[in-house]
């Protein structure tokens, strides 16, 4: 399938292209006469929007989070601690999932995390690992359980003297990532919106795939993007 050639390509221009009326970036995008890379059912890429907060959040495609420099990794996982990230394995020279399973002798509590200090042997670039209990065995996500999860992740980030963070999505591959988005997000938003960070700056949600990363930039503009706007509309209303 996603190598069916379009007979309405010619050489390097679409014929039909010639004869439409098309926004600039669809006119820019170049099939090269593969269907499934049509120019008339691409999106418009989107870009994370400014937004006023005290927390500074980057959503960003990177090819492995594990390398991205920060305090702290949030790692998604069941209430069984079992790393289900052959990278993340190797990253840490298999010792995460033994070091999960020294320190914690009861099942974990969903919607809860949990802190662990990396060892400087490992590959990883953070500090420390944040476990977020977001599922039962079977890693049936639940999204009040990954609300809960951010919340405290973030407030216990603080309470250790965090300064940055790296998140990655929560959906754990079986979670329709649209909703995994705006839960993340939407329990990020409320957090930040009232509590007072002391330590804890800067949030890097990084993941593999372009898909995820505008699933999220979507919600991040939708929910954070009108921060902007919703406290202009509060000084009109009060007089400021």
């Amino acid at each position: 399938m996603s190598n069916l050639q379009c007979p309405f390509y010619n050489e390097s221009n679409c014929l039909i292209k010639t004869q439409c009326v098309l926004p600039e970036f669809k006119i820019q995008h170049n099939c090269k006469g593969l269907l499934n890379q049509c120019s008339f059912f691409i999106k418009e890429k989107l870009h994370q929007a400014s937004a006023e907060s005290n927390l500074k959040i980057i959503i960003k495609q990177v090819e492995n989070a594990y390398l991205v420099k920060a305090d702290a990794l949030v790692y998604p996982i069941n209430d069984l601690f079992e790393i289900d990230d052959p990278l993340l394995n190797r990253m840490t020279l298999g010792e995460t999932q033994k070091l999960f399973s020294n320190s914690i002798k009861e099942r974990a509590k969903i919607g809860y995390p949990y802190l662990f200090k990396c060892s400087e042997s490992w590959k990883t670039k953070q500090k420390h690992i944040i476990a977020a209990v977001i599922a039962s065995e079977t890693y049936l996500v639940n999204e009040s359980s990954v609300v809960s999860a951010m919340k405290k992740t973030l407030l216990l980030a603080d309470d250790n003297q965090i300064e940055s963070l790296v998140i990655i999505p929560c959906d754990k591959g079986t979670h329709d990532i649209s909703l995994i988005s705006m839960a993340q997000l939407s329990s990020i938003f409320t957090i930040s919106q009232k509590h007072e960070f002391k330590h804890l700056k800067k949030i890097y949600i990084c993941m593999e795939d372009e898909e995820t990363e505008q699933s999220f930039i979507e919600y991040y503009n939708r929910i954070f993007g009108g921060i902007r706007e919703r406290r202009s509309d509060i000084n009109t209303a009060v007089g400021t």
